[in-house]
C-alpha cells in the first residue's frame, strides 16, 4: 500500500524521462531519495521550477514498491543568483558531484545544511568563489570524519606557528623548523592560511564563512583545501575539471 511523507530537500540532479517526465535526485537530511515527478517538463507546470536544479524546497512524496513519485511541492528558495553566473553553477555543480558521491543512507544534516549555505553564497555573490569552493571542501571532511589535525604542532605544541606547514598526506600542521622530513604534499604557508583552515574545519556554521583573504593567501587556502579533498577521498571528479576549465583555462 502506498505511503506518504514530507520532506525538505535540494535538487542536486535531474533526468529528462519520456515525454515530459523527470527523475530527480532530493538530497534531504536523510539522505538522497530518487523521485519521479510526471509532466514537470510541460510548459506551464505548476511543480516545473521547484523540481530543477539546486532548487530547494517542500516535497511531498508517495512512496510505492521501494520507488518515490512526486505529489506536491512548496518552493523554500530557488537560489536564482546562481544561474546568472556560468563559474558559480559550474562550482555548484561540482558540489552535487562531491554530495552524490560521499552522502550515505544514514542522517547527515549536517552535509545539507553546508551545501545550502554554501548555495546562498554563490548565488548571493557575496564571497569569492575560490574561498566558498575551499570551505565546503574542507568542511566536507570535517562533516565526513576526515578533518585534518590543524590544532597544533605535534612536535613543540605550538599553536600559532610562525612558518606554518600543512601536511596533506599527515594530515596535520607542523612548524617549518619542527619538520623532519619534506614531502610534495606539504604547503608551506602563511599564518593567515592556517586561520582560516581553521575556521572552515571547526567554527559554527553561523561563522563559517565569516573571514576574508586576499591574493596569495586566497590561492594558497584554495589549493590547499582541493588537494587535501582529492588526496583522502582519491577521486577523480569531471565536474571539478570543468570548474577549472572556465575558472583557469591555461591550467
Amino acid at each position: 500500500m502506498p505511503t506518504t511523507l514530507t520532506v525538505r530537500g535540494l535538487v542536486i540532479r535531474e533526468t529528462p524521462v519520456h515525454d515530459a517526465d523527470k527523475l530527480f535526485d532530493l538530497f534531504t537530511e536523510n539522505g538522497i531519495l530518487t523521485v519521479q515527478a510526471k509532466s514537470v517538463r510541460k510548459s506551464g507546470s505548476k511543480y516545473g521550477a521547484v523540481t530543477q536544479l539546486f532548487s530547494y524546497g517542500e516535497f511531498c512524496l508517495r512512496e510505492s514498491s521501494g520507488r518515490f513519485y512526486l505529489d506536491s511541492a512548496v518552493s523554500l528558495n530557488l537560489f536564482y543568483g546562481i544561474r546568472n553566473d556560468l563559474n558559480a553553477l559550474a562550482l555548484a555543480s561540482y558540489f552535487s558531484e562531491l554530495i552524490r558521491k560521499t552522502a550515505t543512507d544514514q542522517p547527515q544534516p549536517q552535509l545539507l545544511r553546508l551545501y545550502l549555505l554554501s548555495l546562498h553564497h554563490l548565488s548571493e555573490h557575496d564571497r569569492p568563489l575560490p574561498l566558498v569552493k575551499a570551505v565546503f571542501e574542507l568542511r566536507l571532511m570535517t562533516e565526513l570524519g576526515l578533518m585534518p589535525n590543524l590544532v597544533c604542532c605535534p612536535v613543540c605544541m605550538t599553536y600559532l606557528p610562525v612558518h606554518p606547514v600543512l601536511r596533506i598526506a599527515e594530515a596535520d600542521l607542523v612548524c617549518r623548523d619542527c619538520r623532519s622530513e619534506i614531502s610534495e604534499l606539504d604547503f608551506d604557508t602563511k599564518q593567515s592560511v592556517l586561520l582560516a583552515a581553521r575556521q572552515a574545519v571547526y567554527a559554527d556554521y553561523e561563522r563559517l564563512f565569516q573571514f576574508k583573504l586576499k591574493g596569495e593567501s586566497e590561492t594558497q587556502f584554495a589549493d590547499y583545501a582541493e588537494k587535501y579533498l582529492l588526496h583522502r577521498l582519491g577521486l577523480s571528479l569531471p565536474t571539478l575539471h570543468f570548474y577549472h576549465e572556465l575558472t583557469d583555462p591555461a591550467s
